[in-house]
């Protein structure tokens, strides 16, 4: 299946649509999102697809409604997961390609995402396409236990700030929280 190359104006179109449709988990993700929306140098270079697992660097935006971390950027030596790395990051691309893949309930099935999808520029098997996409399922359902680890743990601390009535901590407390 040959797909004609996807406009950078149809890229913004479908991250517009994406957020107001989906509800993302903290700023992160809209940040993100909206700065590829602003850089049509970066968005030529964007391909959103499916199943990129074996892509790299791979861009992963997910939707509340899934278990997978709001947001999460894996390069071939590292994973990126804090927002400010993440866009330094994409203002550092020149030509190099960017694969985004978004996980939201039901996309499998949905009209906007298959429309923008793009495809991956090597040719697979589907069985190692499919073995290679549950490993990153794997991966991204792991840093996602440990952010929501690290939720926990605030949250009790921000317990412990708001019964001990200490304002300064449970302000530094939230405002760590929503970062994650």
């Amino acid at each position: 299946m040959n797909r004609p190359t996807i406009s950078p104006l149809a890229k913004k179109r479908f991250i517009n649509w994406f957020l107001e449709n989906w509800e993302l988990r903290g700023e992160a993700p809209q940040k993100i999102l909206s700065y590829l929306q602003k850089h049509d140098s970066n968005l030529n270079n964007v391909k959103i697809i499916e199943n990129g697992s074996f892509l790299r660097p791979l861009l992963v935006i997910s939707s509340i409604e899934t278990p997978m971390p709001p947001s999460l950027l894996i390069t071939y030596k590292k994973i990126i997961t804090k927002t400010a790395d993440i866009l330094k990051y994409l203002s550092g691309l020149k030509k190099e390609q960017l694969y985004l893949t978004l996980y939201f309930p039901g996309r499998e099935n949905c009209l906007p995402f298959l429309d923008i999808l793009e495809e991956i520029p090597i040719p697979l098997e589907e069985e190692k396409i499919k073995s290679f996409q549950i490993d990153l399922e794997i991966l991204l359902l792991t840093e996602e236990a440990k952010n929501e680890e690290i939720r926990n743990k605030i949250m009790t601390e921000i317990d412990q700030a708001l019964a001990t009535g200490q304002k300064d901590k449970f302000l530094r407390l939230a405002k760590e929280l929503k970062k994650i």
